[in-house]
């Protein structure tokens, strides 16, 4: 049996899952990523996990997240709702994601194999998030519709790891269907090597 160790707890409350990103907007990469089917209805889905690869921006816009970079953060999304609309909803939410991570390319209609997903990197969006029975606690998801490029304008602000290797293949002009950023590497207050290009 396990030796369990509760010296440096108060109480219960002190003992935490593995700690979530704050709420931002984040240069991350797709750690894990596998089809699903839900336990009650069987219904088809995706499970996915972010890993943040720098810093971000906050949702004030303004300054830098400060030490996040390297946490994890789960996502589940469904294939299909109650209803032909929410299951087109739900589809367009899989959609976005697909393309944000370049497995999905504008104009294509297919199926997509998800392990070619795992090491690619896009800009995800965290919010905050009620829980618990009176939904009095305070958690962090990955937003609706929260994923971009990397080289989308819309998120053109937020920090990015230049060195990493979605960056670099973007610079290179390997990623198809994306353009390589022309912007400075976020709030750093420090150019892009790429900000030329």
């Amino acid at each position: 049996m396990p030796i369990l160790d509760a010296r440096s707890a108060g109480s219960e409350d002190d003992f935490h899952g593995k700690p979530r990103p704050v709420p931002g907007r984040y240069h991350a990469a797709i750690n894990a990523a596998e089809e699903i089917q839900s336990k009650l209805k069987a219904t088809p889905g995706l499970k996915i996990e972010f890993q943040i690869i720098a810093d971000g921006l906050p949702p004030s816009g303004k300054g830098c997240t400060s030490d996040q970079s390297g946490k994890t953060i789960p996502l589940t999304l469904y294939y299909v709702g109650g209803d032909e609309e929410k299951t087109a909803t739900c589809l367009s939410h899989v959609a976005r994601l697909a393309m944000a991570a370049g497995v999905l390319l504008p104009g294509e209609s297919r199926e997509v194999d998800w392990n070619e997903a795992i090491g690619r990197e896009l800009i995800i969006e965290i919010g905050e998030e009620l829980f618990g029975d009176k939904r009095e606690k305070k958690g962090s998801c990955v937003t609706y519709m929260g994923f971009w490029s990397l080289g989308n304008k819309a998120v053109k602000n937020v920090p990015r790891d230049t060195t990493s290797p979605g960056m670099q293949s973007l610079s290179r002009g390997e990623v198809k269907g994306q353009k390589p950023p022309t912007t400075t590497d976020g709030n750093t207050e420090k150019k892009s090597k790429y900000s030329d290009l």
